[in-house]
């Protein structure tokens, strides 16, 4: 009797006996029944190309890789299209902090996200709360006090201190996601750039110098959109540019929304960033930086955040963090794992092959 699949019936040239199955003339591949037919891996879709074939093996293969768990846990992630922090009404209304480490030295670092004016502070014996926030005073002494500050998840900035201060000097602290620094990029850049400069002059107040004085794209330099004046450096300049001038607010913004747009676009075509399906509550996650289960509670105020409740406690995590492990396991997989070894005795008698043409057609359906 043979085991050739009703829907390939008149559709197969006989060939001669092997004990491998239905074997096809055009790619060299074996064309398996539907009743040894089995899940594959991920990847296999090409590799299936030129080894094995039934119909719908693509659409399974699909299937099956979207329902594994293991696949889930371990599928990259793209990153998702960038989402630049809009653009202050104002300097100094919206600053970003971070901790960085030059030759043993720890620095505080203070970025305007208006400006992109930065501070800088060595801090060479603590970390502490209250050594930042010694820090930020006299910042905020020369500057003024901003709306809102933005920083990691660092312990120096969950503490009972920290949030006191905030609430005494009246201004707001949000935090980027649990291990997740890429939240708060521009920090991330500032930190990069200021780096580089203090590499690259051995003075470190010149390199600042030079850096707060050196226009940006918008034409301004940082010194002059914080404070409305161009500063004066060891490159000669004459007296009527120093004369105080406010920035062309309007210019600003339009060529800063250029640059933007360009900074995204540049982005999202190099990473081929695409949007990441959100997560309902319920949803069973695998978290990556944790190497843990957890599940979403709900979505966060933050955007792109979700709280997750996890074996030990509940936080806050990006989405590009969460891989959505799938709960419904198709039940037939599991039978399948159960299915006894094939006997190759019970091969057929002849061995058919089918044309490429009634696979494609047969694929399609």
């Amino acid at each position: 009797m043979s085991l050739l699949p009703q829907n390939l019936t008149g559709q197969y040239e006989e060939s001669s006996p092997s004990p491998t199955g239905y074997c096809s003339k055009e790619q060299d591949c074996m064309v398996i029944p539907s009743r040894l037919q089995r899940q594959t891996q991920s990847k296999c879709r090409e590799r299936a190309k030129i080894s094995v074939w039934w119909p719908g093996l693509s659409a399974q293969i699909k299937v099956m890789v979207e329902n594994c768990t293991t696949c889930s846990k371990y599928r990259q992630q793209h990153p998702e299209p960038l989402m630049p922090t809009p653009l202050p009404q104002r300097p100094w209304q919206l600053i970003a902090i971070d901790l960085f480490i030059l030759e043993k030295v720890t620095y505080l670092l203070v970025v305007d996200y208006y400006s992109r004016y930065v501070e800088v502070v060595a801090l060479p014996k603590s970390t502490s709360s209250s050594k930042i926030i010694q820090a930020l005073k006299t910042i905020f002494a020369r500057h003024g006090i901003p709306d809102e500050v933005r920083s990691d998840n660092g312990p120096q900035y969950h503490s009972d201190e920290f949030a006191q201060f905030a609430k005494e000097w009246r201004f707001q602290h949000s935090t980027s996601s649990p291990l997740y620094p890429q939240a708060n990029g521009k920090v991330e850049r500032a930190v990069k750039t200021v780096k580089n400069i203090l590499k690259q002059e051995q003075d470190p107040t010149k390199a600042l110098l030079a850096y707060r004085s050196t226009p940006l794209a918008s034409g301004y330099s940082p010194a002059e959109l914080l404070m409305g004046r161009k500063i004066k450096s060891t490159i000669p300049i004459t007296l009527p540019h120093l004369t105080p001038q406010l920035p062309n607010q309007k210019l600003f913004i339009e060529k800063e929304e250029v640059y933007r747009s360009k900074q995204k676009k540049n982005f999202d075509n190099r990473h081929k960033a695409q949007p990441l399906k959100p997560l309902p509550p319920g949803a069973t996650v695998y978290i990556t930086d944790m190497d843990c289960t957890g599940t979403v509670i709900r979505p966060s105020k933050i955007p792109r955040s979700y709280l997750v409740d996890t074996p030990t406690t509940v936080i806050r995590q990006n989405r590009v963090q969460l891989q959505n492990i799938p709960k419904d396991i198709d039940k037939k997989q599991d039978e399948e794992e159960t299915t006894p070894s094939l006997n190759i005795n019970s091969r057929p008698n002849r061995i058919k092959t089918l044309s490429l043409k009634a696979r494609e057609n047969l694929e399609l359906e």
